[in-house]
Parts: structure tokens; sequence; C-alpha cells
């Protein structure tokens, strides 16, 4: 499996989302298992590390894994 870091620039519906990789390729990435049944909120602007299941980069397994820095928000807020 390869990762990549990347930034989230646009949400799309269904968890998908467009991904600036910092290489500068422009990727559609979408969210894992776990992180959609947390519900944990991803918004544009985020960084990620986007996940490949195939060595050539293909999009046949994107998954997106976040930073603790984006799940870090304050309880009540």
């Amino acid at each position: 499996m390869k990762e990549h870091e990347g930034l989230i620039t646009e949400s799309l519906p269904n968890g998908m989302f467009r991904v600036r990789l910092d290489n500068e390729d422009l990727i559609l990435g979408y969210v894992s298992g776990k992180i959609r049944r947390s519900f944990i909120r991803i918004l544009s602007g985020d960084r990620i590390v986007e996940v490949f299941a195939s060595n050539n980069g293909t999009p046949s397994l994107a998954m997106v894994a976040i930073f603790a820095k984006a799940c870090s928000a304050k309880v009540g807020e």
C-alpha cells in the first residue's frame, strides 16, 4: 500500500472528496469505513493521508485517513 499526504480541496456527496496531493496531482478519494461510521466531519482545507491499495496509483481504492490535528475538536463546540 502506498500513502500520500494531501489537502482536501472540495467536498463531494457520499463521502467523496477532491484531494490535491503534495506532488500536485489532483485525485478523487473517499472516506474509509471506520471514519464514516464514527461520523467524523471532513472539511475543505483538512490535511489527510491518502492510502492506495494498488502500487501503480490507479484509483481502485483510495481511502482517507485523517491527521490527528483535524480530529481534535473541542467537546461542546
